[in-house]
């Protein structure tokens, strides 16, 4: 008896909780495991997510391309409607609907809740209330059955928004290698004559690519004419470029992008700052005057007047009390051709040379159209430009 109380007691003194020891040591190893797994599938997940999305988002950008297409479609019916006779007489200035119609589809969404409805039928529902034939019986009071709805115009989920941005606002680069090309360079000298600039064009010898006003417009023309010659100037053009590290050549050739500018000798972050809101490389060349900025207004002004001797031209308090004025007069009757414009000018002692009006328009050609494609937060852009035919001359995704 006692030898089987020194076994039990001996039992009992054994070490317990080596099954919990197990288990926490499983739990331990096995956590981080099941987490990086977790977090491997919710990622994988929200990755597939957002790519649909993002695939969502890019077709309604592709939809509002159409949608854009239409729109220019649109634009063309109101313009000949304008050129009809009779709206010559009320009037009507011509105007583009994007000014007018913002075409963003949260907005449209609420102009257009209610379904559409078949046409046909709502005039075939008004001649037989008004002859009072129901069922081939006349006068029977009976019930009119429901039209058919069709479905909402925007009835997708999504959104969409389109910007339109006339291209004929800015001064075309690319016509510096054409019979434009001293055209082109005087409004380029009327972007950047202004005193306020004249910081840019002081000489400072700790600037490497120090260049005057007459100089920095040579080397643009430079850039995209085919000769080796400078324009203006005189001598090499490809001798500017010869310290600058990595060496590279006047291109001689139009500029591809609005980018390519910064590689013009002289034209420094603040000089392409300056010059980049007001100049494309597509557009008809001619300035559409209903729609062109203040600034490249004035550059046309300073570029073509006769008189420099002016007074708006040393004083740029009076150059913008006048551009206000013409300004004022463009919103309230627009432009219909230019010579409304010079007689604006002319009205306040501002004669502009004949060339003028080979380089003035008062409608666009080229447009830039921006499209946003949206879905649960999610976004795609379509940037391009194209001509009212929708001839596309850019295009590009992101």
């Amino acid at each position: 008896m006692g030898k089987i109380r020194a076994i039990l007691s001996k039992e009992l003194r054994r070490p317990r909780g080596v099954a919990l020891l197990l288990v926490v040591v499983m739990v331990a190893v096995m956590l981080p495991v099941v987490t990086d797994m977790n977090y491997e599938a919710r990622t994988e997940f929200e990755l597939a997510m957002n790519y649909k999305r993002k695939a969502e988002a890019q077709a309604l950008a592709r939809s509002g391309l159409a949608f854009a297409a239409v729109v220019f479609d649109l634009q063309k019916q109101v313009e000949n409607l304008l050129q009809s006779s009779f709206l010559k007489n009320l009037g009507i200035q011509r105007f583009e609907i994007w000014d007018i119609v913002p075409f963003d589809t949260r907005l449209l969404r609420g102009l257009t809740a209610g379904p559409f409805v078949d046409v046909g039928a709502v005039v075939a529902e008004g001649a037989s209330a008004a002859t009072g034939e129901r069922g081939g019986e006349k006068g029977e009071n009976t019930v009119t059955p429901p039209l058919d709805e069709g479905d909402p115009l925007f009835d997708f989920p999504g959104d969409f928004a389109l910007e339109f941005e006339n291209e004929d606002t800015k001064i075309n680069l690319n016509l510096l290698d054409s019979a434009a090309k001293q055209g082109i360079a005087r409004m380029l000298w009327g972007v950047v004559e202004p005193q306020v600039y004249d910081f840019l064009f002081l000489e400072n010898t700790s600037r490497p690519e120090f260049v005057t006003r007459e100089e920095l417009i040579a080397n643009i023309a430079d850039w995209v004419d085919g000769d080796d010659e400078r324009y203006l100037i005189g001598g090499d053009e490809r001798s500017l470029y010869d310290d600058f590290t990595p060496k590279f050549k006047v291109k001689n050739a139009r500029f591809d992008t609005i980018d390519e500018l910064r590689m013009v000798y002289g034209v420094t972050d603040v000089v392409f700052r300056l010059l980049a809101p007001y100049v494309t490389i597509y557009s008809s060349g001619r300035i559409n005057l209903n729609k062109a900025p203040p600034v490249v207004i004035e550059a046309v002004i300073r570029s073509y007047a006769k008189d420099k001797t002016l007074g708006i031209f040393y004083n740029e308090d009076l150059m913008r009390e006048m551009l206000g004025k013409v300004l004022a007069q463009r919103a309230k009757e627009g432009f219909s051709k230019v010579d409304d414009f010079l007689v604006v000018l002319r009205d306040e002692g501002v004669e502009l040379e004949p060339a003028a009006a080979g380089q003035l328009s008062v409608d666009g050609s080229f447009y830039r159209i921006r499209v946003r494609g949206e879905k649960d937060g999610v976004e795609a852009f379509i940037e391009l430009v194209s001509d009212k035919n929708f001839n596309i001359y850019f295009y590009r995704e992101g």
